[in-house]
């Protein structure tokens, strides 16, 4: 069968995966991709191999026609079942919907990693280009003037999504767009389930959990974002340097994402449904292979292996991921919020500042980073 007879290094190209955990992850959707299967139709094995293939390489639906010898009607619809089993399958282990002590675990490993105590992850939304959607109008229009659909979604210190919001009018701006997804609605009207407010480290002061996000979001007592302005003193400089530092985990998550699934490179040659049914695919696709790699030797990582991804080493340097070193990347939302916070979101972020600069909240090269204007490895 076309795929399965390629060599590891062809097989690893074409569906982002090992042979081993090709046959790991088709456990998961096999029962599904058997069902109702007429004789002579796709194999779950065709059906899986085949649409990591068009997701990995990005190429139209009728090129996987002609490489894998089926109709068009055939390719499409294997396609779109197969990435609606995908999304059906995985997501319930792969994005669940956290607990209070999950959140809890992420802030942890948050703080480990990236140094922002309380923080459960980071924010960001990317416009996903399609073809125009029949009768739409100027509905999925953006500012581009192309047509997109918008993935908004948060992201833990791991480079895995934690929640997303698939399927955004690319016309909507401003506060619309955040306000609009249903992740922004449950983050803005307090229904995430998030953890009660926190001491920081070392001090009795009391933060919210939150998430990191930049400018173009609002100031919300549970979204932290850099103070606007040049000329801003020590205090915000460190502030806005260790804000921007933590929020490098969602630039990594949808940097790897489109690397490694390039369909989302593309205008996707789809129907709406079926556009975000692919996007859909692609992120659980994601989750499931970070997942799968996290407890691993690093040098049997494949999916992302070291030095992909930003990274920091044992003095706190900051090294950047060569998935940045490709000059593609998902265009990012405008201003998705407004600017009028509540004193309760700015009393927050200022007690955040005066932390980091204290002697229990501070970083032995914050001040450099400051004092030279730049660092290259601190960025």
């Amino acid at each position: 069968m076309k795929g399965l007879e390629w060599d590891a290094e062809q097989f690893f190209k074409y569906t982002r995966m090992t042979k081993t955990k090709f046959y790991y992850l088709l456990r998961i959707p096999r029962p599904y991709l058997q069902r109702n299967r007429k004789k002579g139709y796709l194999t779950p094995e065709h059906r899986l191999v085949l649409v990591l293939h068009y997701l990995a390489e990005g190429c139209s639906m009728q090129e996987i026609a002609w490489n894998y010898r089926i109709g068009k009607t055939t390719s499409h619809k294997a396609i779109k079942d197969t990435c609606e089993i995908l999304w059906n399958v995985l997501s319930p282990s792969q994005l669940p919907v956290p607990t209070v002590e999950e959140w809890k675990s992420r802030a942890e490993e948050y703080y480990k990693q990236w140094n922002l105590p309380n923080c459960i992850g980071a924010v960001d939304g990317k416009h996903i280009a399609i073809k125009a959607p029949a009768k739409s109008g100027s509905t999925y229009f953006n500012y581009k003037k192309t047509f997109s659909i918008v993935l908004m979604a948060t992201c833990d210190a791991n480079y895995r999504f934690t929640m997303v919001d698939i399927g955004g009018f690319g016309s909507n701006h401003d506060s619309a767009i955040f306000k609009a997804s249903s992740l922004g609605s449950a983050l803005l009207n307090g229904n995430l389930n998030l953890p009660p407010p926190k001491t920081l480290p070392k001090t009795d002061l009391l933060i919210n959990h939150y998430i990191v996000a930049d400018s173009a979001f609002p100031l919300h007592q549970n979204i932290i974002r850099p103070y606007a302005g040049n000329n801003l003193g020590e205090k915000k400089n460190i502030f806005n340097y260790r804000v921007s530092r933590g929020r490098r985990t969602i630039e990594n998550a949808f940097g790897i994402l489109s690397q490694r699934w390039q369909i989302l490179r593309r205008t996707i040659q789809a129907e709406l449904e079926v556009s975000e049914l692919i996007v859909q695919a692609t992120v659980v696709l994601h989750n499931f292979l970070q997942c799968s790699e996290k407890d691993i030797p690093d040098s049997e990582k494949r999916y992302c292996p070291t030095g992909f991804g930003d990274y920091v080493d044992g003095n706190g340097l900051l090294h950047l991921g060569t998935w940045r070193e490709d000059p593609y990347s998902l265009r990012t939302v405008n201003k998705v919020g407004s600017n009028n916070a509540t004193h309760c979101a700015k009393l927050q972020r200022e007690r955040l500042a005066d932390y980091f600069i204290s002697r229990e909240g501070w970083l032995p090269w914050q001040e450099n980073y400051v004092n030279r204007g730049a660092i290259p490895h601190h960025l």
